[in-house]
């Protein structure tokens, strides 16, 4: 899309336009003549994005910050424009925390930890559940992902770890706590102004999934930015200990969910190495991850222990 498409879109909120910036394949910064800032997002699911609305509503009700949309002139959240929907959220000031940033620095593990529990907590209250996706994760890694990669690395050393593992992730997980988490919640999604937050953005993908999905999913992704780095490697070790310690006491773990991070952070990993399996470089740095974290269990879990207990 180009500036003229983008000041067409403005026009129906009012805004006028002077810059623009793309941020990503559906997010775009758009900046006016006085320097205010404002978010275009392309909605490809106008029922998935009245999903969003009402849980937006329900975090802002409960005083947890979040981008949220604004009104166009019409009095609508959306706009048609060439055979897409477009909605303009206000801009959060601030930035996100950097990967190696966050593990030499001990309040940043606990600033995100205590920012994905209370953003659980209020969405553990949803009550209209049916409107989003119902995922099993040991469907999703057994039923679909390691098919994708064998397809790919018919890895007998994989195999066998992957056998080791079913029985106990496919008991988990029916054990688990469940209900609707973010999905996405990995660092450049919670963005800090002075270590406060400013708000938690890109709603999405959310999905009813084990309520440890979030804070997995934050651990592996700082992880994925900073493997390659031997030193970072044992320091991400202690943050995921810092960052389930501070989730934790805001919104305590049971048992079983102490017991499973190791597993549902591998259940992550197999997806992402299923959804690059067609990027032979990108599959390798992930099948290295799913590795390392697998070799890797009884420092993970004595971290993870001595932190919580």
């Amino acid at each position: 899309m180009e500036f003229f498409d983008f000041k067409n879109i403005s026009s129906s909120w009012g805004i006028e336009i002077n810059n623009f910036k793309k941020l990503s394949e559906r997010a775009t910064l758009i900046i006016t003549n006085d320097d205010e800032k404002f978010i275009i997002k392309r909605k490809n699911n106008l029922e998935q994005f009245n999903s969003e609305l009402k849980l937006i509503g329900l975090l802002r009700n409960n005083n947890f910050l979040t981008q949220f949309p604004l009104y166009n002139k019409h009095g609508d959240f959306s706009l048609s424009y060439q055979e897409s929907n477009y909605s303009i959220y206000t801009y959060l000031e601030g930035s996100t925390f950097g990967a190696e940033e966050s593990l030499r620095n001990p309040l940043i593990p606990k600033l995100l930890g205590e920012t994905i529990a209370d953003l659980n907590k209020i969405m553990e209250s949803v009550d209209f559940l049916s409107e989003y996706p119902i995922k099993d994760l040991y469907q999703g890694v057994y039923g679909f992902a390691l098919n994708e990669i064998i397809k790919v690395d018919p890895s007998e050393e994989l195999q066998n770890a992957y056998q080791q593992l079913e029985e106990d992730i496919k008991n988990l997980v029916n054990i688990l706590p469940k209900q609707l988490v973010h999905r996405d919640a990995h660092i450049h999604n919670i963005i800090f102004k002075n270590n406060s937050l400013s708000g938690v953005i890109d709603y999405e993908i959310v999905e009813v999934n084990v309520r440890i999905f979030d804070l997995c999913y934050c651990s592996t992704s700082v992880l994925s930015e900073v493997f390659t780095k031997e030193e970072l490697r044992g320091m991400w070790i202690d943050f995921v200990g810092n960052l389930v310690a501070s989730y934790n006491k805001v919104n305590p773990l049971s048992a079983n969910e102490k017991e499973s991070i190791w597993y549902v952070m591998l259940c992550i990993q197999t997806i992402f190495m299923a959804y690059f399996s067609s990027n032979e470089d990108i599959y390798k740095i992930n099948k290295a991850m799913f590795q390392w974290v697998f070799e890797n269990r009884n420092h993970i879990e004595s971290k993870v222990v001595s932190n919580v207990n």
